[in-house]
């Protein structure tokens, strides 16, 4: 199952996007209100490309690996706090939760696209 998040429309928009979510935001000391607007926003966010995009809410009933194709300037790791909460705003929709028995593996790999590309493939079995 995959599903897009699309960037914001300007370079602009693109670089103060990734300036407010990437992880050197929350590494310097975010406030503990802004992260929580910040997962509300991210929540939000999936929650309306999901509908658009006719995801139906619908549990998996194995774990999971969950990849995350980015196309952006911040270093592949900066894209923590984002996947996290990305990770997040799935828990109820598609995975049921996002412990270690739910979600095997995450990987962050590049595209050349111009949005992020999430992708969440059912493990068979336990």
């Amino acid at each position: 199952m995959k599903f897009k998040i699309p960037y914001p429309p300007t370079k602009a928009g693109k670089s103060q996007w990734a300036k407010e979510y990437g992880l050197n935001a929350y590494w310097s000391g975010k406030h503990w209100a802004k992260r929580k607007a910040d997962a509300e926003y991210w929540h939000f966010l999936v929650h309306e490309e999901l509908r658009k995009q006719g995801v139906k809410p619908r549990l998996v009933k194995n774990p999971v690996s969950i990849t995350f194709r980015w196309n952006d300037r911040l270093d592949l790791s900066n894209h923590a706090a984002m996947a996290k909460m990305i990770e997040d705003a799935v828990k109820g929709w598609i995975i049921q939760d996002d412990s270690r028995q739910w979600v095997h593996e995450i990987h962050h790999l590049w595209h050349e696209e111009n949005y992020i590309e999430v992708e969440i493939k059912e493990r068979k079995g336990r």
